[in-house]
């Protein structure tokens, strides 16, 4: 009778032992199951905003419209050059610019005459130096630089 139950002990711990391997394998194929799949870097890329378009015309206006508020937000003249659309991207090439200047105070940043003459505008009546405002070469902003700074 000794010799059974020390079978029995023996024979308890094994099925405890084989219990417990067990469950860890149900526990590990569970974790494989619901783990996240592993795709290849290329199922991983993100798509750009263009790409979620599918060429509908005006998504990719919006993406052109978000691409240049952000470069201009950030001063980032290169971030126009991510944009497609030759007007739009000027024209963000040109806000960059226009903001640059103006916090700059430095009309040679600009690329064209609007953005020349409103820093020379905003200068005027930061400094309310009325010979600035004569240095405007677009009458209708001159004018009104010279009501302001006067």
């Amino acid at each position: 009778m000794g010799q059974n139950v020390l079978l029995f002990m023996i024979d308890r711990k094994y099925l405890i032992s084989l219990i417990a391997i067990l469950v860890l394998a149900v526990l590990f194929v569970i974790a494989i199951a619901f783990s996240p799949d592993n795709k290849t870097n290329e199922e991983n890329k993100e798509e750009t905003c263009e790409e979620k378009c599918k060429g509908v015309e005006s998504c990719l206006q919006q993406c052109a419209d978000i691409t240049a508020n952000l470069a201009t937000l950030n001063n980032d003249v290169s971030g126009c050059d991510r944009i497609q659309d030759l007007v739009k991207r000027d024209e963000c090439i040109r806000n960059v610019g226009l903001k640059v200047a103006l916090n700059t105070g430095d009309e040679t940043q600009c690329q064209d005459e609007n953005c020349r003459s409103a820093v020379l505008l905003s200068k005027a009546i930061s400094t309310k130096d009325s010979s600035l405002c004569e240095q405007i070469t677009i009458e209708a902003m001159k004018t009104d630089c010279l009501n302001l700074v006067s």
